[in-house]
């Protein structure tokens, strides 16, 4: 009884520690680690994939495999996840790997700040950056038109931006003007230019 409560207890031991090692993972650790779910999913990290660990309480399915997105290109995310602060979707799709129904994953990216790029409406513009056009993919979810064309506005000179269009700091308004390119009816533009 004595040697069948030792085991008992080593198990115990073994299981606890498990635990603390996939619940304690921070993003110093790794790029891509797994987590219980009952912990919080750190800053700058995303869930890809949904499983199933002893080692963590709850019922299966009961963790997360996180990972930080990539900066230099596509990053596939769970739609459970948040989307990081300077992140855009680019694209909607599905996994057995996330929870919930299909469509269930985001495909992220950082947009490039030297070129125009074109995001799902679905998320925010991230800070500094203008939309300049308007248009349509079947890669983004909603009816047409459902994306936005977004750069970084120039630093010398113009730049004409839709009027549904965030004006970043720094930036003033110095005339309107129209485009078929942008949402809405004449005149339905903006020209910026830095102060």
């Amino acid at each position: 009884m004595a040697l069948l409560r030792m085991a008992a207890t080593a198990l115990a031991v073994a299981v606890m520690g498990g635990a603390a090692a996939v619940a304690l993972a921070t993003p110093a650790s790794a790029a891509t680690t797994t987590i219980c779910k009952n912990q919080a999913v750190p800053a700058g990290y995303v869930i890809i994939a949904e499983g199933s660990s002893i080692s963590c309480p709850y019922s299966f399915p009961n963790t997360w495999t996180i990972t930080t997105p990539s900066t230099t290109s596509t990053t596939v995310m769970c739609k459970v996840s948040s989307v990081p602060t300077g992140f855009v979707v680019v694209a909607e799709g599905s996994s057995i790997s996330c929870p919930y129904s299909f469509p269930n994953t985001w495909t992220i990216q950082k947009p490039p700040t030297s070129t125009s790029s074109v995001m799902c409406k679905v998320s925010s513009v991230p800070t500094g950056f203008v939309i300049t056009a308007e248009g349509s993919s079947i890669s983004c979810p909603y009816s047409f038109p459902n994306t936005w064309t977004i750069r970084t506005p120039a630093t010398s000179g113009t730049t004409v931006v839709c009027s549904v269009s965030p004006i970043p700091s720094g930036y003033v308004v110095v005339g309107t003007g129209s485009s078929i390119s942008c949402p809405y009816s004449f005149p339905n533009t903006k020209t910026i230019q830095r102060l």
